[in-house]
This record gives C-alpha cells, structure tokens and sequence, in this order.
C-alpha cells in the first residue's frame, strides 16, 4: 500500500535548539559501534526533525514491522471510542464481545495488561481473543501486572465489534490523516487485525505520533487525540518492577520496571512506544524531544542506554546555554550515508534460533552469487545491495503460538499476492570464504549465510522473526514498493528508455576492432559517456580534435541504424503518466541521435531535452542533469534521476539527486533505489510536484 502524501515534519538546526551535533554524532555512532544494528532514526526537538537518517538497505520511505509499537495505536482507537461515547473504559469486555465474562475483565484490565493471567496462562490462550474471558486468571484482575499480548488483540476485537471496521480503518480519519500518516497495513490474526502487533511504519510516522503525545494529543494546531485520554494513557497504572523483560546492567535502572500505562512504558525519561528487537518511539515531554528508532537487537536495554547518553548531553548542553543560538531554519546535522554492512563483523548468526537450511546453496556468478535460500528461492547476490522482491501467493493465515509478542504467519490480504522485500549483499573473505547478507526491508530481519573456504555452509537469522520464518513476514505485493516526492524526474534515454544494445554494440564493436582495442575493454567504458569522451579513457594519447571528428563518424552510423531499437518494458506507460508533470530527458546522445531512437522506439520525445549539444562534459560529470533541473525551474536536491549506467548513476549521485536504477547491473553502482525495468516506476501529479511510487 503507497503512502499518502504528507506534509513534511519542519527541519531545523539542532545546534539552534540546544542539541549539540557532536552528541547526535555520538549516539549514531554508539548504535553502530555496539552492533546494535540501526535501521532508521528521526530525532524531533519542539517540534520540529534536526536529525534523520536510515541505514542502508533500509530507508526513511519504507514502513516497516514495528510489532508491539502497535499496541500503543491499538490503545488510541480504545480512547476514541471512549471519548465518543461508544464504550466506558469500566465496560465488561464480555458485554462488547458477546461473551459470558465470569472474571469480570474490562476495557481497563485489557489496556493495563492487568487481567490477573499468569504469563503460562497467556501463551496458553490462542487466536482467539475471548480466550481471555474462558480462562480463570491466577490473580484477582487489577492486582498483578503480565505482559499480555492477547489483551491487545482482544481490544482490537472490541473496536470491531463495537464499529464493524477494522482497526486502522476506524482510526483513519480519527488518528491516521490528522497526523499525515500515509497508507499502512496491519497483519490480521484470528480474523480481525492483530493489534498487539503487526502495524508497518515509518520512523516519521513514529516520531508524528511520539509528537501528538507529548503535546497532550495536539498535532499541526489541532486537537487530534482526546487531552484526557492521552493524560490518563501515560500515567503508571500497573506495577512492572517484577516483570523479567530485558536485562539491566548492575545498579542500572531498568526501564521495563518503571511502570506500564495504556499499551505504553514508563521510562527513565518520559514514555515509550516498544516493540521488539528495537522499535521506539521515545517521548520526552519534559526535554521537548521525541526520538523515533528502528534497528534488530535483543540487547534493547542498550539501544535505551545509548540514547539516555544522548538526553544527559543534551541536558548539559542546554544548562551551559548552548540553546540561547537562534534557531536555523535548515538542517546542520551530519548527512553522512550510513550502511548496516559496516557493522557485518559486529552482526552474528543467533545459534539458538531455528532456521530451515534444506536446500541451501550458494552459486558463484560472473557478477557475484545466486543464493539458493529456502523458503525464499533463488537470489541474486552483488558486491552492492541489490533489492529483489519476491512473489508469493496469499494464503490462509495460520495461527503461532503466543509469545510475549506474536507475528502473523502469513498475511491476510484480500486475496492481494503477498511478497518479500528483500536486499542482498555479499562479499568475498580474505580466506575464500564467502559471506552473504540478505534484509528483508519491511522487518527488522536478515539473514546470515557463510560458506567456508572448503564449502560448507552455515546460515541462520540475526534475529529471528517472532511467530516463524520467513512466512512470518510475507506482506502486500503494494507494501514492498516506495512512494516518495520529486520536484520532477529526469530520464536517461539508452538502456533506461530505449534499448538500442544491439546497435552500440555492432558500431563500438567494429570501433575496437579498427582500432586493436578489446571490445569488452570498449564496452565497460561507453555506456552513458559521449563517443569522443570514451574515445579519450580508450586512446588517452590520441588529440581531443581526433576523436571529435571520429565520434561524428560513429554518430552519424549509429543514427542511420535503427535495426533493434526498441523500447524498455513500461517506458512509454512512464512517459505518458509523465505528459503534464516536470520532467526532462537527460542524454549523452545528440539531438538527431535521441530523436531517432525515440522514434524508432515508439515513444514520445519530452519537450525538455538536455543532449549533448547542450553541455560541456558527459556523465559522469553532473552538468546533464543540472542543467535538465535549471530548465525546468526546480531545484536539484527534488529531483529524481532514472538511470541504468554507472556513469549516469554515478552523475546523478554527484549532482545531488537521489537516483533509480533501471536494470540487473543498476545496483552495483549503488542508486537510491533499483527496478528491473521502466515498469517499476508509476508518477501522479502532487500540489509541489510528482509522487513517485517505485516497486514491481
């Protein structure tokens, strides 16, 4: 499901805001050097984001598996209801769900997690969320807090009952639009939408409602989440200091043992949204800060301890007046690309967890490796990340058993194809040995595979996914593709619009021959440069006005062959979504050149063209595409670029613009994104400009 378009968080200057650069250098730095696998972070500081960043293969884009952070949404529709009217907090769970309700539960015990059920009762109690209600609990309810996750579900079911809408779907309009918080989707679990856990978001969908909270239900100037409700949903109803959640270091607060509210924890500082293996949001009304955070860990208690680090200097900072700077209105924090294969050596197979091996091989390749992996099938595997999404068929969803936090199996989707989202990397070890990481991009998971130097194979989950393997994380085919804004798209022509492989090939082949020159060596060079360009890299001792006057040659060759020159899949569908939005085709072709192809391809030329009449220096250099961007009135940092070559890649990267890759070799010059072809890139018109939804 695409993201609606939102108006961005506003940006500031941390330094403006009494938050030192150095201390947020610190904590990102921490997060990586303590192999606590970040994914994303978004820090907002009154109200506005003076940090984001994610870690590749993930992006700020993508949502993202936050598991029991749902519960936290789960709660907000409880106090809907509450606030209009429709149940009382004080209400038998029973009355709502048709139910007889011998232990007299209500809404409260649920929202508490205070139903007196022994933590044995709760895994015992299946799917169904009126188990709760046939089981005697161990304890008078209201007097013994266990961590509950059917207690979550069976309110999901309550908000169900009570408006025959699924969850999300009822907190639409009431939550989900007020806070600009785009399409998302829920796992289902035992029919209705899971509740306790399942919800797919960003850390700036986190971070929104980490804001609404802190300012007692307020977003944008509008009371969005009833005052009262978000005053009673923090306080510490249930006692925790008795709860064996994660482990604190000696003498070292615990922050599972401060207390639990309405489907939220009490921290050292403040409250939070908590989902497994990492997923935050930390809301420090006090400090006037939220901090959204995505990452795989079981060390969590560090992932907290990390950013307390970060609050204490930020603390200091702001008694030493390191606030009294008025603020910026752009962003001074550090906008270094960040990878999680940095830390490959800090990230280790968890020996205990179950992983199905059958099957399992690893295939040397020319570029790389094909990975055979079970339940997953045959991936390719680059030097470079490499996004693949694979296509499952939707199946019935089958119940886990129930853990302190559950997954769905499989996904219910309305009959919708489910996927895998999945980024892969490899690299050859200095003793033979291989190592292969693959991500999948909407959980916190990966998996580790290692082929030893004599050819044995070990594989196995950095962090397992709760509920099962990768069935537990299968998706909505439309939930595996990205949806972002662009101040216009700026199109390569050859091998991303028009594959006229076969006539390069044939002019630059007999090129090389003519010349003593390897074709190979030839090939590897041309793609997205200009002929006399290449020529120069090919006979660097040759004068410039030599192969001037050669490249003329071989442009007017290639323009009179149209043999083969066809267009890319869904490149004139690109095009013509394209007709009334900015765009402009960037080409190291000339004008007749581009014109030809264009033609022969059946496709409709753009009315902005920069060719290579129009510039001084062909890709790699960033003069194309700049210049594409000043013709159109747009500044470059909005554009995007689509591109299949390295050159074109590399060009669009230096120019500032974030990039597309087109093609199987895309992804080893790193572009923002990849696709298989054109087809994977659709375009609506925005009020600023184009909403790009990228993904099969």
């Amino acid at each position: 499901m695409p993201a609606s378009p939102s108006r961005p968080l506003e940006r500031r200057d941390p330094e403006g805001l009494g938050i030192p650069v150095a201390a947020v250098t610190a904590l990102v730095d921490r997060l990586h050097d303590e192999g606590l696998d970040p994914h994303a972070l978004s820090i907002v500081s009154e109200g506005a984001v003076v940090f984001e960043t994610a870690w590749a293969p993930y992006t700020l884009e993508r949502p993202v598996l936050v598991y029991s952070a749902s519960k936290t949404y789960t709660a907000l529709a409880i106090g809907f209801l509450a606030d209009e009217g429709r149940i009382s907090l004080d209400d038998s769970v029973g009355d709502l769900l048709g139910e007889p309700n011998p232990h007299g539960l209500t809404v409260r015990h649920l929202l508490t997690m205070n139903t007196g059920h022994s933590a044995a009762q709760i895994d015992a109690i299946d799917e169904d969320p009126r188990g709760l209600l046939r089981i005697a609990p161990d304890r008078v309810p209201g007097t013994q807090f266990a961590y509950n996750s059917p207690a979550t579900h069976a309110l999901s079911a309550i908000v169900t009952a009570v408006t025959d809408e699924p969850l999300t779907t009822y907190l639409r309009p009431r939550l989900l639009d007020p806070l600009g918080i785009g399409d998302r989707w829920m796992s289902t679990f035992g029919g209705i939408e899971h509740g306790a856990s399942g919800f797919h978001l960003t850390v700036d969908d986190l971070a929104r409602t980490g804001l609404t909270l802190a300012a007692g239900g307020r977003f944008a100037g509008r009371q969005v989440v009833p005052a009262w409700y978000v005053d009673e949903m923090t306080r510490p109803w249930s006692a925790t200091a008795d709860f064996n959640g994660p482990p604190a270091l000696p003498g070292e607060t615990n922050d599972w043992a401060l207390g639990y509210g309405y489907q939220l924890w009490r921290s050292r500082h403040g409250f939070r949204l908590d989902g497994a293996a990492g997923q935050f949001a930390l809301v420090l009304p006090d400090q006037g800060l939220v901090m959204a955070y995505q990452g795989a860990t079981l060390e969590t208690q560090a992932v907290l301890r990390a950013f307390w680090a970060f609050v204490d200097s930020v603390d200091v900072a702001r008694v030493a007046g390191a606030g009294d700077a008025p603020a910026a209105a752009a962003d001074a924090a550090p906008t270094v690309a960040r990878d999680t294969w940095d830390a490959r050596d800090r990230l280790a197979i968890m020996a205990e967890a179950p992983f199905n091996a059958d099957g399992l091989a690893v295939r040397d390749t020319a570029d790389g490796w094909i990975l055979t992996l079970p339940g997953v099938g045959e991936l390719p595997v680059g030097r470079q990340w490499q996004t693949i999404v694979s296509q499952l068929q939707a199946e019935t969803s089958v119940p886990v058993s129930n853990e302190a936090e559950t997954a769905e199996s499989a996904c219910n989707c309305d009959g919708e194809p489910t996927a895998l989202a999945l980024a892969t990397r490899g690299e050859g070890l200095a003793d033979g040995g291989v190592l292969i990481h693959v991500v999948d991009t909407t959980s916190p998971h990966r998996v580790i595979v290692h082929r030893h130097p004599q050819g044995t194979l070990n594989a196995g989950w950095h962090i397992p996914p709760l509920g099962g393997g990768w069935e537990a994380l299968r998706v909505p085919s439309s939930l595996t593709r990205a949806t972002v804004p662009a101040a216009a798209l700026l199109l390569d022509m050859d091998g991303t619009l028009v594959d006229s492989h076969a006539v390069v090939e044939r002019v630059w082949t007999q090129w090389s021959h003519d010349h003593g020159i390897d074709p190979e060596r030839t090939l590897s060079v041309i793609h997205g440069r200009q002929g006399q360009d290449s020529m120069a890299v090919l006979l660097p001792d040759r004068p410039h006005e030599v192969n001037l006057a050669e490249n003329r040659g071989l442009l007017a060759a290639e323009t009179a062959q149209t043999d083969g020159v066809v267009a890319i899949t869904g490149a004139a569908a690109l095009l013509e979504q394209l007709r009334d939005l900015p765009h402009a085709l960037v080409t190291s072709a000339t004008q007749p050149l581009a014109r030809v192809r264009m033609e022969a391809a059946g496709l409709r030329m753009p009315v902005v063209a920069v060719t290579a009449e129009d510039v001084s220096r062909s890709k790699p250099d960033p003069e194309g595409f700049l210049a594409a961007a000043a013709a159109l009135g747009v500044e470059p940092g909005g554009c995007i670029v689509v591109e299949d070559s390295a050159n074109g890649i590399e060009a669009g990267l230096a120019a500032g613009m974030r990039v597309i890759g087109v093609g199987p070799a895309a992804a080893a010059a790193s572009p923002t994104w990849t696709v298989a072809d054109a087809s994977g890139i659709r375009v609506a018109s925005t009020l600023d400009g184009v909403m790009v939804t990228i993904g099969a």
